[in-house]
Formats: C-alpha cells, sequence, structure tokens
C-alpha cells in the first residue's frame, strides 16, 4: 500500500518521538522555572543566574539547545524541587548526569524508570546491604533514587546537564559556580547536615564546608567514588566503608529520623 505525503510525514514524526530520549532537555524547557522551588533554592540559584558567570551559562546552554544538539536531564531543578533547602539533611556530590539517553533523571547517580543499575550505582546498593542488610532493589524503579530526594537527600551533581554520548561535556561551563554556591549555603545553615564525599573530584569540596563548620555541627565522610575502578582502592576504599549507618546514627543523635536507604 502506498501511503500518502501526508501520511510519510505522520510516519516520520512518530519516528522522530520514538528517537528522542524521554529525558532530553529541550530549548522549550530553558531556562528552568524557579519559581516552583522553596525561597531558599530560589535565592541562591537566583543571585548565580544574575551573576556574569550566570549570564554567560544561560547564553551557552540556549546556543546549543536552538542548535539541536542533544543534553540531559530534561528535570535540572528535580534535586532542588523534591529536596526543598530546609529539609536538606544530607548531601551526595556526583559529578555529572549520566550521558545515555534515558538515564540521568536529575539527581546525582540516580537513573530514571526501566533503566539498568549503573556500575557505580550497584556498588551504592552492595554496601547499603553488608552495612544496613537492606536487599538491592528490584523492579523498574530500582534505580530511582527519588525516594532518598524525598527524605532529605540532596543529590547534587556539580554540573547539572551534559551532552549526549559526552561525559564532562559541560563541567566547564560554569555549573560547579552554582553548585559550589549551594554546597556553600547548606555549610552556612546553623542545623547540622551529613556531606557524604565519594572520590576525588568530591573530596576537592571539602573546604568549602570545613572553612564553614568551625564548630563541628557537621557530618563530613570521605571515601573512594563507587566506580568498580576505584571502590576497592586504598586508602578509602568504597566498599566497607559504613557511611550509611554512620549518618542514619549521627541523625538519631541529632533527634532526626534516619534514611531509609
Amino acid at each position: 500500500m502506498r501511503l500518502s505525503q501526508s501520511d510519510l510525514f505522520n510516519v516520520a514524526g512518530d519516528a522522530l518521538k520514538v528517537a528522542q530520549p524521554s529525558n532530553q532537555l529541550l530549548a522549550a524547557d530553558w531556562p528552568p522555572k524557579l519559581e516552583v522551588l522553596t525561597q531558599g533554592w530560589q535565592e541562591l540559584l537566583g543571585h548565580f543566574w544574575r551573576s556574569p558567570t550566570g549570564v554567560l551559562l544561560d547564553q551557552k546552554m540556549r546556543a546549543g539547545l536552538s542548535a539541536g544538539r542533544v543534553f540531559f536531564p530534561q528535570a535540572v531543578y528535580k534535586a532542588f524541587a523534591l529536596t526543598p533547602f530546609e529539609n536538606v539533611k544530607v548531601v551526595v556530590l556526583g559529578q555529572d548526569p549520566y550521558h545515555g539517553p534515558d538515564q540521568a533523571e536529575g539527581l546525582a547517580f540516580s537513573v530514571g524508570p526501566g533503566q539498568k543499575i549503573p556500575p557505580s550505582l550497584r556498588n551504592i546498593f552492595k554496601e547499603i546491604q553488608r552495612d544496613l542488610g537492606v536487599p538491592m532493589p528490584t523492579g523498574p524503579q530500582a534505580g530511582s533514587l527519588v525516594r532518598w530526594s524525598e527524605q532529605g537527600v540532596l543529590l547534587l551533581n556539580a554540573a547539572l546537564t551534559v551532552e549526549q554520548s559526552l561525559p564532562a561535556s559541560h563541567s566547564k561551563w560554569g555549573w560547579e559556580v552554582l553548585t559550589d554556591n549551594i554546597i556553600q549555603g547548606i555549610a552556612a545553615h546553623p542545623e547540622p547536615k551529613a556531606f557524604l564525599l565519594w572520590g576525588a573530584h568530591a573530596q576537592g569540596k571539602a573546604s568549602l564546608i570545613d572553612s564553614l563548620n568551625i564548630d563541628g555541627r557537621h557530618l563530613v565522610l570521605k571515601a573512594n567514588h563507587p566506580s568498580p575502578l576505584s571502590a576497592l582502592r586504598p586508602p578509602l576504599p568504597f566498599m566497607g566503608c559504613g557511611h550509611f549507618g554512620q549518618v542514619n546514627h549521627w541523625l538519631e543523635r541529632q533527634k532526626k529520623n534516619p534514611i531509609r536507604w
């Protein structure tokens, strides 16, 4: 059966819809809406976007999206939306989002529904199982860490976007100025927080916390990155670090609910 020209256009359009990753950031999504965030995040993020670095980053993002480049994730502010500033109890710092289609969902180490659990996240779950006896998660939502975010765990990537198939492609665009400001803003808060710094990149942010932690109210734990390449490497192997149990014992001493990891 011969298709009409209009049918051909419809078929082509459907093919494009299938090809487009569900987590792709589109020009219509930019800039992400500050109004949906709580006041604490609005103040921190709004100040950045008014700065010269923020203006330049905005221009780069607009230019790339207008040129049709594929950026992830669509939900740039998901970590902030799920974990309001005043609810942050624990900070986990990643480097940048996953660069494959349908993986990154705006939360460090987390992948969207139906996605295979990446090796680093699998090691995180293995350590939780070893540390706390919690079984490895199963099912289509197994790799999504939304459940952590809703309990006050801020899953923050140092860069909030990435280009498809190009890891760390946006790490020099200015995002780290924003996320450094966020780390400092959280560390400056009078309420005690726990910071989990896994890998050299995350541990490089320790000075931002230490300068505001003179009274020792914050818990800062360090280990290697959970990647299979470094998870067992001394002197700070991730496997066996016991961070999840340490955080929960510390939260209980602070009269706060422990995290259901």
